[in-house]
């Protein structure tokens, strides 16, 4: 299809590609193999510098006045320990050759809890920024929207008040051509997901054990290390991971397979 100086970036570029995809493969294959295999799967048997992998039931730190510490959820949510939240925006073809549901922003909002299991507690915190192989939540309430505002509608109240306290951009103008179906979604609509983890919850915790101030072990992301929240337990979390990789591994073996065939 490409030849001559064309043809030699467009596969230098491809072998790139590969190569991060094949790297990305690798790198959730280890994170999948320390949940299958960790240092500690009990709490009570966790240790400073343990990597764990922990199911448990989710429990509020008492506060100060022995009431539970927690936070308050966005989008008329209740109290609960940890809440994730993201935006979507449908973008419609005029703004470019992609269309479809984009991120437009996400957060959370989160106080220290506990992990109970029959062997102990431990807490869990989250301070670092969500991101691939890093911090991450798989909680299945960030896949089915909790809001949905068309673009022509007036922002309820609550949606302004949320947008404007997480600095969430504004919407991109609705495109003045009709949508190309009429049930289909609008330039700038937005769709709100909010995911939260509340006491008595059972929850899946991946990281690594670090010693607190207070002398007890915690898992926490605060040094860099990566954390995994996720609410469809360790089967559900290592057989996601799975996928990932193989997926991703394919895509990268067919990237390189397109970059090595001229030599081949």
């Amino acid at each position: 299809m490409y030849s001559g100086p064309v043809g030699v970036v467009v596969h230098l570029v491809a072998g790139l590609f590969g190569v991060g995809f094949l790297w990305h493969a690798a790198s959730v294959a280890r994170q999948r193999r320390a949940m299958t295999d960790p240092d500690a799967e009990r709490i009570g048997d966790v240790t400073d510098g343990d990597a764990v992998a922990l199911d448990g039931t989710v429990q509020a730190k008492a506060n100060e006045s022995g009431g539970a510490e927690t936070v308050t959820a966005p989008l008329g949510g209740g109290e609960c320990v940890f809440a994730a939240w993201r935006v979507e925006e449908f973008i419609g073809h005029e703004l470019g050759e992609h269309s479809g549901w984009t991120e437009q922003a996400s957060g959370y909002v989160t106080t220290p809890f506990e992990l109970t299991d029959a062997s102990g507690e431990i807490t869990v915190e989250v301070v670092g920024e969500r991101e691939v192989l890093g911090t991450e939540f798989d909680l299945a309430d960030l896949d089915s929207p909790r809001k949905s505002v068309p673009v022509e509608a007036d922002l309820p109240p609550e949606i302004q008040q949320f947008e404007t306290a997480h600095d969430v951009p504004e919407r991109t103008p609705a495109d003045p051509a009709p949508p190309s179906s009429e049930s289909g979604p609008t330039q700038g609509d937005r769709r709100y997901y909010v995911g939260t983890i509340e006491t008595g919850d059972s929850l899946f915790v991946a990281g690594t054990a670090t010693r607190s101030d207070r002398g007890s072990c915690a898992v926490s992301d605060e040094t860099g290390e990566s954390l995994l929240l996720s609410d469809s337990g360790r089967e559900g979390a290592t057989g996601e991971r799975a996928g990932r990789a193989a997926v991703t591994g394919l895509v990268g073996v067919v990237l390189l397979w397109y970059t090595l065939q001229p030599a081949l």
